[in-house]
């Protein structure tokens, strides 16, 4: 699957073909020797690639501009010999271009990791990307339209370019290579439903997932060479690939004032969409990564990478979800597909003249096809939150039609703008006396009396959205000294640990043990129904807190990336037979929580003060029953 689509992004970039699987195979080297992730493939993205080919046409607009490898008109001839004059750049200029638009972004996520930026993209919500990408998604789909119908139009660039490469489309429709729209079809529908019916379909029957990408760029290859495509019928293929490794350049960097803010996006967005990815298949398989790290691992590559002309690397999701479900276990597995695409850059690439850049471009569509059908989740985000919901729109409407670099910017200021909102719109209620107060307040500061072994009861003064959802996790675990992923480690170790002593015959202390002697070294067994069995170890052996209470009583909002996070605490720490409870819940936030489907699961562990649910925690423990469901109007 790497190898089609890196070509296919590649295209996507404004780049040969072979710069993809350039950035497939040198960058991964060093991340395999920095990176804290186990399963993600890195190589090419669409988002990253659509900004590099945007730098590209920056420079193309500069005609008769004096940096190296200037720009030439060339007039071009579509199948109608109609005359299109487009600027071009050569190959060894583009490729001078984006080396040094690696290095800038290398270095800037090397700053980041070494001043612990990490957190930068804990601002970048979930409904910003999820609009951003959309948008990015509806330009990557237009900027292939003139590939799938095999029509040149002059190039646009800036705002509305949405807009005015359709109007271009439909000027030259009737000029559209029918034999091109033809081959686009057939890959189309080929990929589709392989990719989402047969794989989907039948994955726990297949081992590894049919890679249709590869099958179609084959025969698709193999055909346009048997009936030579671009001769009889004016289809346009990708031409001569190079073959054999790139000796190492110095990146020369021209007119970096022309696509700083691009730099800036790729570097923190390409961050973004890899941590988030990672941090994903840690959770999946319970170990944890280092998102300072990651930046470390992903300047480093970015940095090297420069110099063996590739541009800008991020963590490809098709590929990664591709690598766990073919049972790689560790980045050997990325290393493993990068020697093969080695083998490809130095031996074989040179077969792929005849591929037809309409089948690149249908590889592109289908990939992106999540992307798009992100517009279905808006009914979801309006049920949960109308701020999440208009995130979403105006980002996705001002990157696809004002430019990527606006629709980021814009995007991120009216999310800051929406939580100013939130916070001016506060709901003043009248009170009345329900019962004697039982108060709670900060131990640190005030003398407190009793306290509640096994029971800690935490506050969280401030709303819970975007910006801080992670802080609240992380601070939550450090106040409570509760981190479920180490726990849950040190139980299946002591599970191991008495696997492998239950293979041993009993020793004779032991066997005094089930007598009713004791012994502290040794574990313990019982006897039920004639037989010695090894009691299991328990969350109990290692930590003594059963419940974790959480006062919301100064939570005044939450969005929907504080309800997941919720979501994931209560998830996290049942895992190890810790209960969350929730307390002093406002009604807002109790019909958000309820909107996201949390309240079906764990309704009974909300309660209207933190007196109660310390009570209920108290005759949990001591009556061994599990909490009843109270329903809190």
């Amino acid at each position: 699957m790497q190898i089609p689509q890196a070509m296919a992004f590649a295209m996507l970039a404004n780049l040969p073909p072979v710069v993809g699987l350039y950035t497939t195979f040198f960058p991964i080297l060093i991340y395999f020797l920095f990176g804290t992730s186990r399963h993600i493939a890195m190589g090419t993205a669409a988002v990253v690639s659509l900004l590099t080919g945007t730098v590209i046409t920056k420079f193309e607009d500069l005609q008769g501009s004096n940096f190296v490898g200037a720009v030439a008109n060339t007039t071009i001839t579509n199948n109608t010999d109609l005359p299109v004059t487009v600027a071009k750049l050569s190959d060894s200029t583009k490729i001078g271009i984006v080396m040094g638009l690696a290095l800038i972004a290398g270095i800037i996520q090397l700053g980041m990791g070494l001043f612990r930026l990490g957190f930068v993209t804990t601002y970048i919500s979930d409904p910003l990307v999820g609009g951003f990408t959309t948008g990015i998604g509806l330009l990557v789909c237009t900027s292939q339209a003139k590939h799938l119908l095999g029509v040149t139009i002059p190039r646009t660039e800036g705002m509305f370019q949405l807009i005015r490469t359709w109007t271009a489309i439909i000027e030259v429709i009737l000029t559209t290579n029918i034999a091109t729209v033809i081959i686009s079809i057939i890959c189309v529908v080929i990929l589709y439903i392989v990719k989402e019916h047969v794989n989907q379909r039948f994955k726990h029957k297949l081992k590894v997932p049919i890679p249709i990408e590869i099958v179609v760029v084959i025969l698709g290859t193999a055909a346009s060479y048997i009936w030579d495509y671009k001769t009889r019928f004016h289809v346009k293929i990708v031409g001569d690939i190079p073959t054999g490794l790139p000796s190492p350049k110095l990146p020369i960097i021209e007119r970096p004032d022309l696509y700083m803010s691009e730099v800036f996006i790729i570097a923190i967005l390409g961050f973004a969409q890899s941590v988030s990815l990672a941090a994903l298949m840690a959770k999946k398989y319970g170990y944890s990564t280092d998102s300072n790290q990651e930046l470390v691992a992903y300047g480093l590559g970015n940095i090297f990478g420069s110099f063996f002309s590739c541009y800008p690397y991020s963590a490809s999701v098709a590929g990664t979800f591709i690598q766990d479900s073919s049972g790689g276990k560790t980045e050997v597995a990325s290393l493993f597909c990068a020697s093969l695409i080695a083998v490809v850059i130095v031996w074989i690439g040179y077969l792929f003249k005849y591929l037809p850049n309409a089948i690149l471009a249908s590889v592109i569509v289908v990939a992106l096809k999540n992307l798009l059908m992100q517009f279905g989740d808006l009914p979801r985000i309006w049920r949960i939150s109308r701020f999440d919901f208009f995130i979403w729109v105006v980002t996705c409407a001002c990157t696809a039609l004002l430019n990527v670099d606006f629709g980021l910017l814009i995007g991120v200021v009216f999310s800051f703008f929406t939580v100013v909102v939130r916070t001016q719109t506060a709901i003043v209620s009248p009170l009345g006396k329900i019962d004697d107060p039982n108060l709670y307040r900060n131990s640190k500061k005030y003398i407190t009396g009793e306290q509640n072994a096994g029971i800690k009861i935490v506050d969280f003064n401030g709303p819970l959205y975007f910006a801080n959802a992670d802080i609240f996790v992380t601070k939550l675990q450090r106040i409570t000294g509760v981190k479920p992923e180490k726990i849950g480690k040190q139980l299946r170790r002591r599970t191991r640990l008495d696997a492998v002593k239950r293979k041993v015959a009993l020793p004779t202390e032991n066997k005094e043990n089930i007598n009713g002697g004791t012994s502290l070294d040794s574990p313990t067994y019982t006897v039920m129904n004639g037989n010695v069995k090894k009691s299991v170890p328990t969350r109990a052996d290692i930590c003594p807190v059963h419940h974790i209470i959480i006062d919301f009583s100064a939570v005044s909002f939450i969005d929907s990336v504080g309800a997941k996070i919720i979501k994931q605490v209560f998830e996290d720490y049942s895992k190890i037979d810790i209960t969350i409870f929730l307390a002093c819940v406002a009604d807002d936030v109790w019909v958000l929580l309820d909107t996201v489907e949390l309240l079906k699961k764990y309704s009974g562990n909300i309660f209207p003060t933190v007196d109660v649910a310390v009570a209920r925690a108290k005759q949990v423990v001591d009556n061994g029953v599990v909490s009843d469901a109270i329903t809190y109007l």
